[in-house]
């Protein structure tokens, strides 16, 4: 008897388990929210640079001289540059608080091309007072440029906090130099 006690009080408990950690949306951002916006952002990209030649390696200098002894040499880095961008998102929250946030920005990627960068980020949102934190537990990134190239990676696990201000249909969020307004939609 005190075993078949000790049985249904576990399985309670193991059923109350899942209420325990339910969790419902912040109040007012659970739906689908858009966002569309066109500016300059930083946008990391490959560039050709002169950079001194400290090393004992042949360099290339663009004035005419080539082998060892030159005092620059050319490499291809990548550095963040301002760049005309075309953003989207997408945000859907649901009841319980999980998230997918989709994300596409469209730049040049040189003279003739354009590359599209797709994000999507899915986890859990909570909300205390006027921040919002995202947990994102996953998702993916890709890329497609107009000339051929193609690539996709994983996202791995982060924390992104957020300002949050709400009226009427509307919700910004407000993070570093980063500042997007949503409409419900």
């Amino acid at each position: 008897m005190k075993t078949l006690t000790t049985i249904a009080i576990a399985a309670v408990a193991a059923a109350a388990i899942p209420v325990l950690h339910a969790q419902t949306a912040p109040a007012g951002i659970a739906g689908r929210w858009t966002q569309t916006s066109s500016g300059k952002e930083l946008v990391l990209a490959p560039r050709i640079k002169l950079v001194p030649n400290v090393g004992v390696t042949a360099g290339t200098n663009l004035g005419g001289t080539v082998g060892y002894g030159s005092m620059t040499r050319t490499t291809i880095v990548t550095e963040p540059t301002m760049m005309a961008v075309a953003r989207s998102m997408t945000l859907a929250v649901a009841a319980d608080g999980q998230f997918k946030w989709t994300i596409v920005k469209r730049h040049a990627e040189n003279d003739s091309c354009t590359i599209t960068t797709t994000q999507v980020k899915q986890g859990r949102v909570a909300q205390a007072g006027v921040k919002l934190t995202f947990a994102i537990e996953g998702g993916t990134e890709s890329f497609a440029s107009s000339c051929g190239k193609r690539g996709t990676s994983q996202l791995g696990r982060s924390t992104e906090r957020y300002d949050l201000q709400q009226s009427g249909g509307r919700m910004m969020l407000a993070g570093g130099s980063s500042r997007w307004t949503f409409s419900r939609g």
